[in-house]
């Protein structure tokens, strides 16, 4: 079978570190992923990725530290205040601690985030940046993920010990959610004038998105200069509006997650892409992060995402291996060789 001379060259350019257009982008998104094409895009992602960082992945815990009927009103999300069921809470200092040491324990996390809702306590979550600090490994950074943000507040954060931000723009927002897309960028902008990293994705992917819909969305990282991209399909959340149209398989989101990291592995400053949720597919598709999760989880009903879809740390470091990498890097970006032995080391057979 013949590879057509577009595709090869769109593989070359990835390869040669050349920046693909949007048509390429697009041009790729509409390749069927059951044929040979898309294997081919996704071992070639795989590759170009592997290649760049020393064939490494990462290791992100994410812990929600409140819950509360959220404005955004997002139609796919758990918290939407519109059709939400859950009750305000917010994680005490005791739990946070409790919650990071199960992390933290074997000091390969490379990153913590720590999630709030849309309109969140300035103060309090100061607060809880600053006693993660202390308590985390020096190695692990501490990321934000919190609602549409100013410069100062980003300021503010940083001070406290915030390395980085995850904010998105996401496909049709200020349709599917309350915000507004200008306000979204806004926010990410403000991230990275506050000196802070980046990181994005596009999402919640769904079956209804057309390929137009994505390549903007997926230019909106690309184009303002990200430390890691993504992809993550949406979860159709019992209860949430958007539920009704289903969810894509993993075999489209691994395409999806392939393209975007052929489309990004370019920009200077992209480090590491990312998947979500975690599946092996994308993991031989270009993506090298995977995320532990404990506390409230905007694609989860449950109180406790740890006990439901939430993975935890054992589980990401098996998936990782069954899927071929050699090395987990830590924050400050040493390596840890990822082989059986480190897995029987840190209980991670199960």
């Amino acid at each position: 079978m013949k590879l057509e001379v577009r595709l090869e060259k769109i593989f070359e350019k990835a390869r040669n570190s050349v920046p693909l257009t949007r048509e390429d982008c697009a041009y790729l998104l509409r390749i069927d992923e059951h044929s040979w094409e898309s294997g081919l895009i996704r071992a070639t992602a795989a590759d170009v990725v592997r290649r760049k960082n020393d064939n490494s992945a990462i290791i992100l815990g994410q812990i929600g530290v409140d819950i509360a009927p959220c404005p955004g009103g997002c139609r796919f999300c758990t918290f939407g205040d519109d059709h939400t069921s859950v009750q305000p809470s917010r994680l005490s200092a005791e739990e946070l601690e409790v919650r990071m040491e199960a992390f933290c324990r074997e000091g390969d996390l490379y990153g913590l985030y720590l999630m709030t809702m849309h309109e969140f306590d300035l103060p309090h979550y100061l607060d809880i940046i600053a006693h993660a600090r202390k308590i985390a490994p020096a190695s692990t950074q501490i990321w934000a993920n919190v609602g549409d943000s100013d410069t100062d507040t980003f300021r503010a954060m940083r001070e406290a010990g915030v390395t980085g931000v995850y904010h998105v723009c996401r496909l049709r927002e200020g349709i599917d959610t309350n915000l507004r897309p200008e306000d979204r960028r806004r926010t990410m902008r403000s991230a990275l004038d506050a000196g802070l990293e980046l990181y994005t994705c596009c999402e919640p992917i769904g079956p209804e998105h057309s390929v137009e819909e994505l390549v903007d969305n997926i230019f909106i990282g690309v184009e303002m200069g990200i430390y890691q991209h993504a992809a993550m399909r949406r979860v159709a959340v019992p209860g949430a509006p958007l539920a009704k149209y289903g969810q894509i398989s993993e075999l489209r989101l691994a395409h999806i997650v392939a393209v975007i990291a052929l489309t990004s592995v370019t920009v200077p400053t992209l480090a590491y892409m990312g998947v979500h949720e975690p599946n092996e597919l994308s993991y031989l598709a270009g993506a090298n992060i995977i995320t532990a999760e404990s506390g409230a989880n905007p694609r989860d009903s449950a109180g406790d995402t740890a006990r439901h879809r939430g993975m935890d740390m054992a589980r990401c470091r098996k998936m990782l291996f069954e899927c071929g990498f050699d090395y987990i890097r830590r924050g400050d970006e040493s390596k840890i060789p990822l082989n059986f032995d480190y897995l029987v080391k840190t209980n991670s057979l199960e």
